[in-house]
């Protein structure tokens, strides 16, 4: 299992529910749907996080595919 970081490129919410993507390498991706509490941890511990988005990087893990570290997540820095 390998860790590193991964960039939120596109938001949606729709019907309370938030669809997320992010960019691991140029063009690889992942997306997430996170329940209301995942999606606020993600943007209170991401990095740099554009105001649009309100999530930035996040610590990102393989294991299967990729998938965010929600264990490395608290104490992320960049």
């Amino acid at each position: 299992m390998s860790t590193s970081d991964a960039r939120c490129t596109e938001h949606k919410a729709r019907n309370g529910r938030h669809y997320l993507s992010f960019t691991v390498e140029n063009p690889e991706e992942f997306s997430l749907q996170p329940s209301p509490a995942e999606y606020e941890r993600l943007a209170e511990h991401s990095v740099d996080a554009d105001d649009s988005l309100r999530v930035g990087w996040v610590p990102r893990v393989y294991d299967d595919g990729w998938a965010i570290d929600w264990d490395g997540l608290d104490a992320y820095s960049r």
